[in-house]
């Protein structure tokens, strides 16, 4: 079962009225480790503006490489736009998934 308290991460990020993470919060952590969001997407190996664009919108890629830097699981990090299963919530079809957002909330 997926759980925020086992993450120290998720303790620093204030969480907004859908269940997500706010976007400045997951910033500033990367910050507070030395990197820059450029540097990050640099070391795992995505484009460089990944990681600032899926601080803004639904971007997989970004998501993915911020999650697997900070070793969590994208679902918790982005709960609002993965399920529980690691399947991707299509903005389009929202309606027919269930959110680890929802679920955990």
């Amino acid at each position: 079962m997926l759980s925020f308290e086992q993450y120290p991460l998720f303790e620093q990020l204030e969480r907004l009225p859908d269940g997500s993470w706010h976007p400045e919060d997951i910033k500033t952590a990367i910050r507070k480790t030395g990197v820059s969001l450029s540097e990050l997407c640099e070391q795992m190996g995505v484009d460089h503006r990944s990681a600032s664009k899926a601080l803004v919108e639904p971007f997989t890629k970004g998501e993915l490489a911020i999650a697997e830097y900070f070793n969590v699981p994208v679902q918790l990090l982005f709960p609002t736009r993965w399920t529980v299963d690691k399947k991707r919530v299509r903005p389009r079809y929202a309606a027919k998934y269930t959110t680890v957002a929802e679920l955990l909330s």
